[in-house]
């Protein structure tokens, strides 16, 4: 299944999901219909049961589909859901946010306060170039979390591009200034969404949210990027897939 595998670097699954997805979506699999079974799946693409499960539960976790052991996939919504889902099977895609665009609301150039330092496990005084906005679903527009990306002030005409090419900041820094990413930390911690963003995010004020914090340091040990997102509940789900070393002693 060569045609996969040399698709933009996705995973199997993947390709799979967004292709089933698209066929739901334009009309192929209508409303109630069954979409093809697990083996004539894995015959049509050549690829294993795992993967095309795991294409499956994404469909699922989208709320595209409802599956029934013995029963098979059947479409219940040819609309995506609200709820943005990350399945995570490697640390690149945990880094980052796919099929998602960022609207920006703010930028500038900011000094850290105390409370800002601490908030951001970063040094009280330092400056830092400063990214603020919505990140949005492609899938149907909905804001999936306010998020606030704060670089070196050297970095700050490649955060910019972020704004025209939606990509990762971390990635493209990597990308143009050869500034490997050596240690990448992650926090999530559960938070409540403030006055000020309940507008933006379409929720009450007050509403229960999940926070994650992004720390990207350097091959010299400097952080070089931090993000927070800050993404309401009912709006983000992380699948996440580990398997185990079985090389470890």
């Amino acid at each position: 299944m060569s045609d996969l595998n040399s698709i933009d670097g996705r995973p199997l699954y993947q390709v799979i999901a967004d292709e089933l997805r698209s066929r739901i979506v334009r009309g192929e699999y209508p409303l109630g219909t069954m979409l093809p079974t697990e083996k004539e799946l894995l015959t049509h693409h050549g690829v294993s049961r795992y993967t095309v499960r795991a294409a499956l539960q994404q469909l699922r976790e989208q709320g595209f589909v409802s599956m029934r052991r013995g029963s098979g996939t059947r479409v219940v919504s040819t609309s995506p859901g609200s709820t943005y889902v990350q399945s995570v099977t490697a640390l690149s895609e945990l880094l980052q946010y796919p099929d998602t665009s960022f609207e920006l609301v703010d930028a500038g150039t900011i000094t850290l306060a105390h409370a800002q330092a601490t908030r951001l496990s970063l040094t009280a005084g330092s400056t830092w170039f400063r990214i603020a906005g919505l990140r949005r679903s492609e899938l149907n527009d909905t804001p999936i979390c306010w998020q606030e990306i704060y670089v070196l002030p050297e970095f700050e005409n490649t955060a910019r591009r972020v704004l025209t090419e939606h990509g990762p900041v971390h990635q493209t820094i990597e990308s143009a200034h050869s500034e490997v990413i050596a240690n990448a930390q992650l926090e999530m911690f559960a938070s409540r969404i403030d006055p000020h963003l309940a507008v933006r995010l379409e929720v009450k004020p007050g509403t229960a949210a999940m926070t994650i914090n992004r720390r990207y340091k350097s091959q010299d040990g400097r952080v070089f990027e931090t993000t927070v997102s800050i993404h309401p509940e009912d709006r983000f789900v992380y699948s996440l897939e580990l398997s185990r070393d079985w090389n470890t002693s």
